[in-house]
């Protein structure tokens, strides 16, 4: 089995996968202040209740945005399981044709998007993560990778919201009652539900009079299952999109 692990700057995301087909996924917050012992609980009290033992654990992969945190997570791991792990972007490529200006620049975990989107529904595609911040990212008739838009996420901006409004609560993301709100709280779901989606909506739309108006539109990330229904521009919504891609990878580039 393979141990696939995408560590966002607000999640780590993990999936277990039995050859092509993902048996199981966890999620648990990135956590700055955690040590490495710290994760090494986590992962071990992980394991433990999805029951899997060690040995059957062939290999890691992992994909990272986060470097402090990648370093303590890749020794937690070496500890509990006396092996490399394997980093897209250090040991291997994402096998997308990146067409960045400054290709370093790009996540590799937009590149793993791309490379997903890609095998799974074809190009062109243009795939909506709704992360930390929200990316757009245009994928090729041929799957390259064309480039992409960046706006900040839910969370960080619903916080913004609350530490710069005296007057506003905090509020549990939950779907609004409808666009009109008839109290405070209300009225901030109506405003990130129709806000954010109005927002990838528009994006898209741009992105297809620009690219390719026949591009498929996949919705990824973390808010992806509750943002994702309100835009009227998303096809899929496949909230492990990127763990599909570290497995796709692993299997194209590792299994040879």
């Amino acid at each position: 089995m393979l141990l696939a692990i995408d560590i966002g700057n607000t999640n780590i995301t993990l999936g277990i996968f039995d050859g092509k087909i993902l048996r199981s996924t966890w999620r648990f917050a990135t956590g700055s202040q955690k040590t490495q012992d710290e994760y090494l609980l986590d992962f071990k009290a992980l394991f433990e209740e999805l029951k899997v033992e060690v040995a059957i654990i062939k290999d890691i992969i992992i994909v990272s945005v986060v470097p402090k945190t990648l370093t303590l997570i890749e020794s937690a791991l070496k500890r509990i399981f006396n092996k490399d792990i394997i980093l897209v972007g250090r040991d291997l490529d994402a096998g997308v044709k990146n067409l960045y200006d400054d290709p370093k620049q790009v996540g590799q975990d937009r590149l793993v998007n791309a490379k997903a989107a890609y095998s799974i529904y074809g190009g062109p595609a243009i795939i909506v993560d709704f992360g930390t911040a929200i990316t757009c990212d245009v994928v090729s008739k041929i799957g390259e990778y064309l480039g992409g838009v960046i706006a900040p996420g839910v969370e960080i901006s619903l916080k913004a919201l609350v530490e710069r409004a005296a007057l506003l609560p905090e509020i549990e993301l939950e779907e609004p009652k409808g666009i009109l709100g008839k109290d405070t709280k209300e009225s901030m779901r109506s405003g990130i539900f129709y806000g954010f989606s109005s927002l990838c909506d528009g994006i898209v739309r741009s992105l297809k009079e620009v690219s390719f108006r026949d591009a498929t539109v996949i919705a990824t990330g973390g808010h992806s299952k509750l943002i994702g229904p309100y835009c009227e521009t998303v096809e899929k919504i496949d909230l492990d999109l990127t763990l599909k891609g570290l497995e796709i990878i692993y299997r194209e580039r590792c299994l040879k």
